[in-house]
């Protein structure tokens, strides 16, 4: 057949057409949200009221917040974030996507940063890292506890067939 060459010269073309793909899906999201999803970004982040109990996971407050401090802001005026922002990457925008936010001057463009945050806000909601005030099904994850968890936390981790671990620092922010 031919042996090892031609072996990574299929993996190499494999590795280029998923790359192509990727940079592909990014464009027609990127293309989609920016000429249609984008519009309901402030509604939706003025109706919701989110909150976090615990700081492992305040880069994607972090960014929620910077995300409400430029919706005002036109894209015409600005596609990119001011230089002097600090703007959360780590635990917002993934490895694959740095590329597309970050460009080669290192600024962070908005569009594609937006996206990111949004995607981010949907995993940690989902994980309940990230909870919605007045929702039901995306509540505060610590109204679930039962009402004596803390005087009977190694009766509840028992239930559970889990080893008990020591309390969990709430920050309520």
């Amino acid at each position: 057949m031919g042996g090892e060459k031609t072996l990574k010269a299929l993996a190499a073309e494999a590795a280029a057409n998923e790359a192509r793909y990727k940079a592909r899906v990014r464009t027609v999201l990127r293309s989609s949200y920016s000429a249609h999803w984008r519009r309901m970004l402030s509604p939706l982040l003025s109706a919701l009221e989110l909150k976090c109990n615990n700081t492992a996971y305040r880069p994607v407050m972090d960014a929620i917040d910077l995300l409400q401090c430029y919706l005002d802001q036109p894209l015409k005026e600005g596609a990119f974030f001011d230089p002097a922002e600090s703007v959360p990457l780590a635990g917002v925008v993934p490895e694959q996507w740095r590329a597309a936010v970050v460009d080669d001057k290192g600024r962070v463009e908005r569009i594609p940063y937006e996206l990111c945050v949004l995607v981010a806000l949907r995993d940690a909601v989902r994980r309940r890292e990230i909870w919605v005030v007045g929702a039901n099904r995306w509540r505060n994850p610590e109204d679930d506890l039962p009402a004596d968890f803390e005087d009977n936390r190694d009766v509840h981790y028992a239930a559970l067939g889990q080893r008990c671990s020591p309390p969990r620092r709430s920050t309520g922010t």
